[in-house]
């Protein structure tokens, strides 16, 4: 780096660096929005028939209408970073100056306009980089922004990565029922229920495989709804679209199930049901010298659109606990355990969240699967569940990255401590 480079003239901070506004680049941020957001709405007040309606403003200034739009919008707020979240960017902002010169705004509005875009051309350039890069510096501090900013990145990835994979859900299904172990009082049993709906294969030859591995030889095993050897019968009766007819094919403790090839297009959508059972599977108690939290996690094996998790717990299980989610990269290290601090730098702040449903499980519903409860009410009678007594969380994810392993932390009570 040429170090006379905070030396160079930047319209934005004066002839050197050390006229950069006190306050760093949030200040800057407010400095250029505040002079955007003053300059621009001079100009537009000053135009015929103002105040304008976009489709005024098209005819006006002759720029397309979600210029116009996103103009008129952006002026309309009274927090100058909401004001720089919404505008276009430099280019379309020039037009539209040049445009409002013309047609009779006076010099010095137009004047002090141009130089706050061109401040606001720096502020990406110099201090973003991207336009990207700014807008999610501003939606950290917008309320409701940085909602809408994550959902678009995540649906731009959803959509390369299904198209890269070869295959994507419209939902996926995951959920953890605990409840403690009849045959050994320290422990827990686990058992999932992970439902794929509406899957399909995009491209021909793409192989889709799912696998779920046993715990022991005393696990039911990953039984798909389809086969009943393991002691789970058939849960087809509750899908949307046509089950999918999956080809198991075990390796050692784990079972993997393909798509078979036939399954291909937007039309041919299947769901799947897959039950795994895992009795005595997790630590009731933990130590209180050291505690441990103990964690469930859902990673679909394919692009889905949106994720459920539910985590359903018997009264006695982690009773008086509350859920942490915790959400990981997988892609450098893999599988994270939630009490392995080191993996903290894996964890991505986003903003989602787990929300309480109350006391009564057995009263779930899901518009992506509209027989879910049905489904539940069917491995409670299987297993003797009373999902009425169970306490549910949840956490719904819209366009889950891929790769990233979504984890619910409990803390289980110490030994005599209910």
């Amino acid at each position: 780096m040429d170090p006379a480079e905070d030396d160079v003239f930047d319209p934005m901070l004066g002839s050197g660096a050390a006229e950069r506004p006190a306050g760093g680049l949030p200040k800057r941020l407010r400095l250029v929005g505040e002079a955007l957001l003053t300059s621009l709405q001079s100009v537009l007040a000053a135009l015929p028939d103002a105040p304008l309606r976009p489709s005024g403003l098209v005819r006006a200034l002759s720029v397309n209408r979600a210029v116009a739009s996103k103009v008129l919008q952006a002026t309309s707020q009274t927090d100058p970073l909401a004001a720089l979240h919404q505008l276009p960017g430099p280019e379309p902002l020039r037009k539209l100056l040049r445009a409002a010169a013309r047609r009779g705004a006076p010099a010095d509005a137009v004047a002090a306009a141009q130089q706050a875009v061109a401040d606001f051309d720096t502020l990406i350039r110099r201090d973003a980089g991207t336009r990207p890069a700014l807008d999610a510096m501003l939606a950290a501090s917008l309320p409701g922004a940085r909602e809408r900013f994550e959902l678009a990145s995540k649906y731009s990835v959803f959509k390369g990565l299904s198209q890269l994979k070869g295959a994507q859900a419209d939902a996926w299904i995951g959920a953890a029922v605990l409840e403690p172990s009849a045959s050994e009082p320290d422990r827990i049993d686990l058992t999932w229920l992970n439902s794929a709906v509406a899957m399909r294969r995009l491209r021909p030859g793409v192989g889709v495989r799912f696998s779920y591995r046993h715990r022991g030889p005393a696990a039911a095993g990953a039984a798909p709804a389809s086969e009943s050897a393991q002691g789970v019968v058939s849960l087809e009766q509750f899908c949307v679209n046509p089950p999918a007819q999956l080809e198991a094919r075990h390796v050692g403790d784990t079972i993997h199930y393909t798509l078979p090839d036939d399954l291909l297009g937007p039309r041919r959508a299947a769901d799947m049901f897959v039950v795994d059972h895992h009795p005595h599977a997790m630590q009731r108690y933990t130590d209180p010298a050291a505690p441990r939290r103990s964690s469930l996690f859902v990673d679909p094996p394919i692009p889905v659109a949106t994720l459920v998790f539910d985590v359903l717990l018997h009264p006695e299980a982690f009773p008086g606990a509350e859920p942490e989610l915790l959400i990981y990269d997988t892609g450098y290290d893999g599988i994270a355990n939630v009490n392995d601090r080191d993996r903290d730098l894996d964890r991505m702040d986003v903003s989602e969240h787990v929300e309480y449903l109350g006391r009564d499980a057995s009263a779930l519903q899901l518009s992506e699967l509209p027989r879910y409860g049905d489904a539940l009410a069917h491995l409670a009678t299987r297993f003797g569940w009373d999902l009425s007594t169970y306490r549910a969380y949840r956490t719904r994810i819209q366009y889950p990255v891929h790769g990233w392993q979504v984890s619910m932390a409990f803390q289980p009570p110490s030994r005599g401590v209910h």
